[in-house]
């Protein structure tokens, strides 16, 4: 296995087989679908918005490399964190019912996006590997909505890892050791902790013998532990209950 570290597999689109291939393969049936594939993609730089809060919305994007955060702004001015997206990840589908963007999308590092329009969407009967990464992305906000009501910081942080690690498995990458691309400030307001108790925790799990952690790069080395800690979860897939001992298989 490969370490997840999304900035250096620019130009690659590996990260959507296993999830079922090319979603813009499976989208567009047309003689010039590798022209088409050329314009659907961009590269983006650190800290570019691929969309802003309040924009017409005629177009979802795919991550091919790099990582996005969604975020939207509270009515007191503060920033709140929405979700990150990874490779493979699909996002730009919510919007109002007037086809305005409910969010606003930033780019955390060099990422490379594949871009459709949302019209190809209107007579496509391919339709069903999109709808089941949405689905995965609903998952993962119905666990968030978990985090959030039911528990402390430690199951919080943990809960975090522990999808992020199902993530990366789950593209080919190791499950055991990551980059984090998002900040500390970041993952505290995803997960309404300050960054202090964000920082205290992922000390405190360093200590324990739970993981290791250097800056943004970060080591699990026991994933029970971790997974006791998170609690409960939302797990229909039940690909994070593989997730444990496969790295050293």
């Amino acid at each position: 296995m490969q370490i997840a570290q999304t900035s250096h597999i620019a130009h690659q689109c590996h990260v959507c087989d296993p999830r079922g291939g090319c979603l813009g393969m499976q989208l567009l049936e047309s003689p010039g679908v590798t022209d088409h594939l050329k314009q659907a993609r961009r590269i983006s730089r650190k800290a570019e918005h691929v969309f802003r809060e309040g924009e017409d919305a005629d177009a979802f994007y795919v991550v091919r490399s790099g990582s996005v955060k969604s975020y939207l702004v509270t009515e007191d001015g503060e920033e709140q964190v929405l979700g990150f997206y990874l490779p493979g990840d699909v996002f730009g589908l919510d919007t109002t019912e007037t086809d305005q963007r409910m969010s606003s999308a930033i780019t955390l590092e060099t990422t490379s996006l594949c871009r459709f329009p949302h019209a190809y969407l209107a007579d496509k009967s391919q339709g069903s590997n999109l709808l089941r990464i949405t689905a995965e992305q609903m998952q993962r906000d119905h666990n968030l909505v978990l985090m959030l009501a039911r528990k402390d910081a430690d199951g919080r942080i943990a809960s975090f890892l522990d999808d992020l690690a199902c993530r990366y498995w789950s593209r080919g990458y190791s499950a055991s050791a990551f980059l984090l691309s998002m900040s500390r400030q970041d993952i505290g307001c995803y997960l309404g902790l300050a960054v202090e108790t964000v920082s205290r925790t992922l000390t405190r799990f360093q200590d324990c013998g739970v993981l290791q952690v250097n800056r943004r790069e970060v080591e699990i080395l026991d994933h029970d532990t971790l997974r006791k800690i998170a609690g409960i979860r939302v797990d229909a897939s039940g690909c994070c209950k593989k997730v444990v001992g496969l790295d050293s298989a």
